[in-house]
């Protein structure tokens, strides 16, 4: 959601100041939201987190659950600042052509909303791009102390542990999420192709990859990772490595957003032309 539309959802829902109790009755999971919009409003993000969080741990019934989840994505996103929100989209359009400007740009809006979870999460990403995995690893640690549920927040913090081989604790954060009813789906499936390959397990690489053609044929790391199971299959075919180039050389800016959750998108393209040259294939 726009950070105007949020802002005016917040200013709409969050009317009378913080939710008191109303003539002695307990406080409901409702009134939690509404004290999260306005501490949302006072930009005290972390206080809102904070109390949604600990109504969560305390709730029972499923649609609560979902409405303070709900509640809590909207208060981790929100932009606060605009300078912050412009610092943060400059570095997402840069990430595709030069990571220390990109990264430049989201560590200086991470300075305005150290707290903000897309910056948090944009962050991380950019650091496993560029190699620094462990320190991706602890700025998303940071979050999920808050907020041990986020996926997203998750989902980078596995690729950060998938960057290091840290494999165990990689298996953790999946196990605690429901993978295949997942939105995100396809960027976990690549991960565990990653691992299986790693672990030289062909059978369960290529049902990983079976797995992640299925969630999206068009992909483009689907293609790298076809053609580094071919190689460790010792199957002579070029075809998934020049496809990766060319889908890569040729990827719009809306595909890239669509990708862009995985931070190594399109970054292999230097490693897969050298070996299509030494191997006299042909990128282009």
């Amino acid at each position: 959601m726009k950070r105007a539309a949020l802002v005016a959802a917040l200013s709409f829902l969050a009317l009378p100041a913080f939710a008191q109790t109303k003539n002695g009755k307990s406080e409901t999971y409702k009134d939690i939201i509404e004290k999260a919009y306005n501490l949302s409003l006072q930009r005290d993000r972390q206080q809102a987190l904070n109390i949604l969080a600990t109504a969560i741990q305390r709730e029972a019934r499923p649609q609560a659950i979902s409405e303070l989840k709900k509640t809590t994505a909207e208060v981790a996103n929100v932009f606060f600042s605009d300078k912050a929100q412009q610092l943060f989209e400059t570095g997402v359009s840069l990430r595709k052509t030069d990571l220390n400007q990109a990264l430049d740009k989201v560590n200086e809006a991470a300075r305005i909303e150290p707290d903000n979870f897309s910056i948090v999460n944009e962050q991380a990403r950019l650091l496993i791009a560029k190699g620094d995995c462990k320190s991706a690893q602890e700025n998303v640690q940071k979050q999920l102390k808050t907020v041990t549920f986020d996926e997203e927040l998750k989902l980078s913090l596995a690729q950060a542990l998938v960057c290091q081989g840290r494999w165990l604790e990689y298996q953790k954060i999946v196990d605690s999420v429901f993978i295949k009813k997942s939105p995100l789906q396809k960027f976990w499936q690549v991960l565990e192709v990653e691992k299986t390959l790693s672990q030289k397990s062909l059978t369960k690489a290529q049902e990983a990859l079976a797995g992640l053609k299925k969630s999206d044929e068009k992909y483009p790391e689907l293609f790298y990772w076809t053609w580094k199971y071919e190689q460790m299959a010792k199957k002579a075919n070029l075809d998934d490595a020049q496809k990766y180039v060319m889908t890569c050389k040729n990827i719009s800016a809306n595909q890239y957003r669509q990708y862009m959750i995985d931070p190594m998108l399109c970054r292999r393209q230097v490693e897969v032309e050298g070996e299509l040259k030494g191997m006299n294939g042909t990128p282009e």
